[in-house]
């Protein structure tokens, strides 16, 4: 790593109601909101000008260290695959670059953490349902008084006319988004600020793609009546019992027809596919993928998609970094599976998974740790143990090459 700049810094708002805390990237460091939520804090507070100006003179900003732990072991990072701009970029931009808040255009919201699954690498603060297991009460730091601050900047802001993006994204990430009642309502929200103005809007929802069918019936409903673009993002990175056990709650069955649902979508623009690579889901993620090109091909061939990974760094345990070389094999069967399956698909900016499955590679073995199958059995173990099940232990299956 020659240079720290990354473009998330400039382009992106990651906003959680319920933490009360804001980040620039989902990946950085949150900071909590002042006692009084400013629009100046959104998207120019004092930190993220700080971390935009050190980025540009090659300083390693705190707020980054998720990327810098990983490098520093030898890893791969999210910067490598998220970062969108070059030194071209950069150069051509600097002057513009320190004070400026134009290049938003990725608006994350965490309305809150209710959610149906609990997913063995997942925490308390992201689902409602861990929470419930472990016996958590978290403190819900909701203020309504945010809410309107927020909802005044985002209305300023998409009507500005400096704004430099051909499409503002906004994502609501959760818990479960489509199960908290604040997504419908910012939801109609937006849809009134766009009908202002004639900028290209597109509404993102990063949905575990599991909800009964009252729920699933109404998230389609509010999608029938909107006037905007939709993006999917499917959260989801293993195949049948694989996926119900990292994912636990899953109904691999119910996911398969939800699935079906969201791409054959007429409002749906795109779906991201948004794999979460682990040690337990190495092995099966081939078929997963061409299980997704399957449906594609089945019930939405003229539909765009798109594959936007990611890598468990935490809980420890189950990041691929700590086996050994031989698994290789596996990112190899899903870099085969990749190349023989987006042939005439609309399988969209190809060139970021294989940037993705380079990373997966340089990753695997980086911090490899010759106990890893007892330290995952013991992991599995505990979390058996809080779910009341002795299903878990079969993901091990996974583990023998």
């Amino acid at each position: 790593m020659t240079t720290t700049y990354c473009s998330k810094s400039w382009t992106d708002i990651n906003i959680d109601f319920e933490s009360r805390t804001l980040r620039h990237c989902c990946k950085a460091q949150g900071h909590s909101f002042p006692e009084q939520l400013t629009e100046q804090f959104i998207s120019l507070g004092d930190v993220v000008k700080e971390r935009r100006q050190q980025s540009l003179n090659n300083v390693a900003h705190s707020d980054c260290n998720s990327c810098w732990n990983d490098y520093s072991k030898g890893n791969s990072a999210y910067r490598d695959w998220a970062n969108r701009w070059d030194d071209v970029f950069i150069k051509n931009h600097k002057t513009i670059l320190n004070d400026d808040d134009k290049f938003i255009h990725y608006i994350e919201i965490k309305p809150d953490s209710t959610c149906d699954l609990a997913c063995i690498y997942c925490s308390a603060s992201s689902s409602s349902k861990i929470a419930q297991e472990e016996g958590i009460v978290l403190e819900d730091s909701t203020n309504e008084d945010d809410y309107t601050v927020f909802k005044s900047w985002l209305k300023t802001y998409i009507l500005r006319k400096d704004i430099i993006a051909e499409q503002i994204v906004i994502i609501f990430l959760g818990g479960e988004p489509t199960a908290s009642e604040r997504f419908y309502d910012l939801v109609d929200y937006i849809e009134d600020i766009a009908k202002l103005t004639d900028k290209k809007i597109r509404l993102e929802i990063c949905t575990n793609a599991n909800s009964k069918k009252f729920l699933m019936d109404k998230v389609i409903t509010r999608m029938d009546t909107s006037k905007l673009a939709w993006g999917i993002g499917v959260s989801n990175e293993a195949f049948g019992e694989d996926a119900e056990g990292i994912r636990h709650g899953l109904d691999w069955q119910r996911f398969g027809e939800n699935f079906k649902r969201y791409i054959q979508h007429p409002k749906t623009e795109l779906i991201v596919l948004s794999p979460t690579i682990n040690i337990f889901n190495l092995k099966s993620f081939h078929l997963y993928i061409t299980w997704v090109y399957e449906q594609f091909r089945l019930y939405a061939p003229e539909k765009e998609f798109t594959w936007y990974g990611n890598f468990i760094s935490w809980p420890d345990e189950m990041d691929i970094s700590h086996l050994p070389k031989e698994y290789i094999k596996y990112i190899e069967l899903a870099e085969q599976a990749i190349l023989k399956e987006a042939i005439n698909s609309k399988h969209m900016y190809k060139e970021n998974f294989v940037t993705f499955i380079d990373t997966m590679q340089q990753r695997l073995a980086a911090a490899y740790n010759p106990s890893y199958k007892q330290v995952a059995q013991e992991f599995l173990e505990r979390k058996q143990v809080v779910k009341k099940t002795d299903k878990l232990i079969k993901l091990m299956d996974n583990l023998d090459l």
